[in-house]
């Protein structure tokens, strides 16, 4: 036998490229971070009120109710679907809990599940139309948000106003040293983003927004997803009528939730979800929401009159749509760059 050794092959695992190890939504989280520390430092630079803690407590607050529905709209949107009657459904769902306790004499509790069961049922009409009938999400939501905006106009066409305290606990008080407003919003989060990454619904909702043809061959439920999708977007809608509702002490059937699905969309989309589907984190979405909420707030402190917060609010827009683009665009290199390390 010949005393030459026999190389042994190594169990050292070769490291992964860099582009292998960063996804898409990794690269747009951290360019959402890094502007929203660089927006932050800019901000406290220019006014002193800034890095008070009791601001921090009022972005949060604020912009509570429209991250209670992104949260759960990044959901509907990973799927590849969108609902843009949830201001609409936000003022009716609000109305409808500020009638159920200033002229139904409801208990509290009774007022809040009216509101939230409103929501819920707008969202479960858009599941039966868009995950059922097959028509298109964007029009029937669409067509929904005029139509809910009438219906609440129907339903009471004035203001109303003091529901107590209860109410005003909520949109107002706190628990254990907390405002309400912020253990909603994050509870919102928290379960978005247990449901996508720890749960085989949240598996399924990519798959579809991926490639619904596949997902159907692959017997996954997906009328019954949608469906469910449509109808909790409808019930969070629900929730940030009451909370807004607690919030302002009552309801306004012309503004109250106006214009505010722009807003979630904005966040949604800025925070990485592709509007086509199949790709996107709620930490993304958590990180857009605070964005925003820093830059109205500060642009607010800084006395920048509304039509220029309404510029800088279309601009964020159009970022959400170059951070979609360059998500899809980094996706597809890295598929490119491992389909040539496989061949």
């Amino acid at each position: 036998m010949s005393d030459a050794k026999i190389a042994m092959p190594t169990l050292e695992t070769p490291k992964k490229p860099v582009h292998a190890r960063l996804s898409s939504d990794a690269v747009v989280t951290n360019i959402l971070l890094t502007t929203l520390l660089l927006l932050g430092l800019y901000f406290s630079f220019e006014s002193s009120a800034f890095l008070r803690l009791r601001n921090f407590e009022v972005i949060l607050t604020n912009y509570a109710a429209v991250g209670v529905v992104a949260a759960i709209m990044a959901l509907l949107v990973i799927s590849g679907n969108v609902d843009l009657s949830v201001g609409s459904n936000i003022g009716l769902s609000a109305m409808v809990t500020a009638l159920a306790v200033t002229q139904g004499n409801v208990a509290p509790g009774l007022a809040m599940l009216a509101g939230v069961g409103t929501g819920a049922a707008v969202g479960a009409v858009n599941g039966f139309l868009c995950a059922v009938l097959g028509f298109n999400p964007i029009i029937v939501t669409l067509g929904m948000l005029s139509l809910i905006r009438g219906v609440t106009l129907l339903v009471n066409s004035s203001e109303v106003y003091g529901l107590g305290d209860t109410f005003f606990w909520i949109g107002n008080g706190d628990l254990l040293g907390v405002p309400v407003l912020i253990w909603a919003v994050a509870a919102s989060f928290l379960i978005a983003a247990v449901f996508t990454s720890f749960t085989i619904w949240g598996r399924y909702i990519y798959a579809i927004g991926i490639n619904r043809h596949a997902a159907e061959l692959g017997a996954l439920p997906i009328k019954r997803m949608l469906f469910s999708l449509h109808t909790a977007v409808g019930a969070a809608a629900g929730i940030a009528g009451v909370l807004l509702a607690g919030r302002l002490d009552g309801a306004s059937p012309g503004s109250l939730g106006l214009q505010l699905e722009m807003q979630i969309l904005t966040i949604v989309l800025l925070g990485g979800v592709a509007f086509a589907g199949g790709r996107g984190r709620i930490l993304g979405v958590a990180t857009a929401w605070l964005f925003l909420g820093v830059l109205e707030n500060g642009l607010t402190l800084l006395n920048v009159p509304p039509f220029v917060q309404l510029v800088a609010s279309g601009l964020a827009l159009v970022l959400a749509a170059s951070i979609d683009a360059l998500g899809a665009w980094y996706q597809r290199l890295i598929q490119k760059r491992q389909a040539r390390i496989r061949s």
